[in-house]
C-alpha cells in the first residue's frame, strides 16, 4: 500500500504541474505557478465567487465559492478544458 500511496502522491504532483503549464501557456503568465507548488488534493484559485459563478454558467464547471479546486478529480483530458475556462472567465 506504501507504493500505492506514492503513486497516487506523484500522480497528483503530475496533475498540479500539467495545470499550472497549461495555463501558463494559455495566459503567457506564471501567475499560476502556485498551483505546481501546493501539495494535496485541493488549492484555491483565489478568485471572487462571481468569477466561480460564471465558470459554472459558462462551462459547467464547478467548485466551492471560495474557488476551492479538486485536483483528484482532474485528469490528461479535462485539464486543457479546466485551463481554456479559466482563462475564458478572465481568472
Amino acid at each position: 500500500w506504501v507504493k500505492e500511496l506514492e503513486d497516487v502522491r506523484l500522480s497528483m504532483l503530475g496533475l498540479r504541474q500539467s495545470l499550472a503549464d497549461e495555463l501558463q501557456r494559455l495566459s503567457g503568465s506564471d501567475r499560476f505557478g502556485f498551483l505546481a507548488q501546493h501539495r494535496g488534493m485541493f488549492s484555491r484559485l483565489g478568485t471572487s465567487p462571481e468569477k466561480v459563478e460564471l465558470l459554472r454558467e459558462r462551462h459547467g464547471i464547478y467548485m466551492v465559492g471560495d474557488s476551492r479546486l479538486n485536483i483528484a478529480g482532474l485528469n490528461a483530458k479535462t485539464i486543457p478544458i479546466l485551463a481554456a475556462a479559466i482563462i475564458d472567465c478572465g481568472i
